[in-house]
């Protein structure tokens, strides 16, 4: 799995789900509840490696770090704020489990986390950011330019498998 430049083709698919996110908050429309319900602003094509009751994770199509990991709850939250505690324990739980796999299987040295949340109508997500060796240390890691996730269905096959042997409750 790696991650490369984005093509202009590419580029316009990924402006294509920003506007339709915005469109969707413009008219108070939760993005994470409409896609739940339709699947078409962040189809799994593979990519989802986890998903209960509670939450669905998934490789970021358009991601900022190799193997960034997208944790969604399936409930609306807007926000960290209105998180019942039992979820923020599942939550901490998987993320565990994913981040000893970023280890593992991808090589990261660190594995940030981060939830933001913001603007019109959201929905409570967190996202896992790996660094890998060599590559530099700190918050840029959350504002690099996004690239398209190349050669992933193997890893996330990998990734699913090991969670699936992993007791989250």
């Amino acid at each position: 799995m790696y991650v490369k430049q984005l093509s202009e083709s590419e580029e316009k698919a990924r402006d294509k789900r920003f506007e339709k996110i915005k469109e969707l908050q413009e008219k108070g429309i939760c993005f994470g509840c409409y896609n739940f319900k339709t699947g078409d602003l962040f189809p799994d094509d593979g990519l989802i490696i986890y998903e209960d009751e509670m939450v669905r994770c998934q490789f970021e199509r358009y991601p900022r770090a190799t193997g960034q990991t997208i944790i969604v709850a399936r409930e609306h939250y807007e926000d960290i704020s209105e998180m019942p505690i039992e979820l923020g324990i599942h939550i901490l739980k998987i993320s565990d489990a994913i981040i000893k796999l970023h280890k593992e299987i991808l090589g990261a040295e660190k594995v940030y986390m981060c939830t933001i949340c913001d603007g019109k109508r959201n929905h409570l997500h967190f996202q896992l950011f790996p660094r890998l060796k060599g590559e530099p240390i700190g918050y840029g890691n959350f504002v690099r330019e996004e690239g398209i996730i190349m050669d992933y269905h193997k890893t996330a096959e990998l990734y699913k498998n090991k969670l699936k042997g992993i007791m989250l409750y």
